[in-house]
């Protein structure tokens, strides 16, 4: 019953944007670098290719608008699900992109693979050959494009280390990427975690619970033949449309995605946001997330069986070994983010890992989105700014 109540669902969803197809609006959609010249910052466009053959790319804020040097050194920024490198910058002055190049800080920006700025492979096609292209999940990320990004970026300023925030998923590739290559722990100074998102197992998100509950949500892209999901140029395109007529049910839908009623964008701010969110993800992305609400275990995707046999050489993959995380790390968390379980967070992830440090967000009712798209998270930009400030001086002075 439960999944034929998904399956409708996910159906019922996607005859209502196709329903608006007929409807045409004339998007002004700023891309990421569009934003930053707006606001008179220098801008470079950089790409990289991993070693699967995606190809990413990274868009950089090399120094501030009085500067020509960015004596801090280089910081990376990386987006979370559903997101880009535009979500570093939505929020204008108050974004943290601009703020740490104001800081002193050369900021890079990535994009993971498949979302709307990082469409490439130089085998694969995303339209032609779309299964074969969004045949990935977050291990990928963590695996191949973050080693891929941060060598780049090393290579690019002729430097040993950098320093790295992650909103989300951004987190997640992170603790991937050090338990599965931890020699990475080495080029990071020092990280900054938003959010930190792992299993997503009893985290407060009904809708997380509830696809969860059912291993048939899975059978849902042998069913539908979707292998990709809120892609920028169609369904987010559909959504953008959407919005623009039925605000007040827009605003429900950000609700439901991570964003507190206190601190709900306004419609002029969601028009901004959704000239480039959604982005765009992997159904694989979604799946392997739901594996990890289901089981309560953070681990490489579960192929079933018989492929587990094959990839593993077990009936299960083994968890990420996150005692193999040495960076030096604060994370914050929000007390009413949907998507993280705080006392998971705390006992079980950061309890592993010596070199992390774990706080909470001192404002009431602070939610996922809200880390990105509030515009009260002052005091979070402010804290963050801080905190790799204060590493600099503390390396400094050893």
């Amino acid at each position: 019953m439960v999944k034929w109540m998904i399956i409708a669902m996910f159906h019922f969803i996607s005859v209502l944007l196709d329903n608006l197809t007929g409807i045409v609006f004339h998007f002004q959609a700023k891309t990421t670098v569009d934003i930053i010249k707006e606001q008179n910052y220098p801008v470079e466009i950089h790409r990289t290719t991993t070693d699967d053959g995606y190809v990413l790319t990274l868009h950089r804020i090399p120094h501030s608008k009085t500067s020509s040097t960015a004596p801090k050194g280089t910081v990376l920024l990386m987006h979370g699900l559903l997101c880009s490198s535009a979500d570093w910058v939505v929020l204008e002055k108050k974004s943290l992109a601009f703020i740490l190049a104001d800081a002193g800080f050369d900021v890079w920006m990535g994009n993971n693979r498949g979302n709307t700025y990082s469409r490439y492979n130089i085998y694969l096609n995303p339209i032609f050959n779309e299964q074969l292209f969004f045949d990935f999940s977050y291990h990928d990320l963590g695996v191949f494009d973050l080693p891929a990004i941060i060598d780049f970026i090393l290579i690019s300023t002729n430097t040993t280390k950098i320093r790295y925030v992650g909103f989300s998923e951004g987190t997640t590739q992170f603790f991937v990427m050090t338990s599965e290559r931890p020699q990475y722990n080495s080029k990071i100074k020092k990280a900054i975690f938003w959010a930190p998102v792992t299993d997503m197992y009893r985290v407060a998100s009904g809708l997380v619970n509830l696809l969860a509950e059912s291993e048939s949500i899975e059978m849902f892209e042998n069913f539908a033949h979707i292998y990709e999901l809120f892609a920028h140029a169609t369904v987010g395109n559909k959504f953008r449309a959407f919005c623009k007529i039925y605000d007040k049910i827009c605003s429900l839908v950000f609700n439901m995605i991570g964003s507190s009623l206190d601190r709900m964008p306004n419609k002029a701010l969601k028009d901004k946001i959704l000239q480039n969110f959604p982005a765009g993800m992997s159904m694989k992305q979604f799946y392997h997330y739901m594996q990890g609400a289901r089981s309560g275990i953070f681990r490489p995707y579960d192929y079933g069986r018989e492929k587990n046999l094959k990839m593993y050489h077990k009936l299960l993959p083994d968890p990420y070994n996150l005692s193999r995380f040495t960076v030096p790390t604060t994370m914050y968390y929000g007390d009413s983010d949907i998507f993280v379980n705080s006392k998971i967070l705390r006992n079980d992830v950061v309890a592993q890992i010596p070199s992390a440090t774990l706080n909470i967000v001192p404002l009431r009712n602070f939610n996922h989105l809200d880390f990105i798209y509030s515009t009260s998270a002052d005091w979070l930009t402010n804290a963050t700014l801080n905190n790799l400030l204060q590493s600099d001086e503390e390396n400094s002075s050893n």
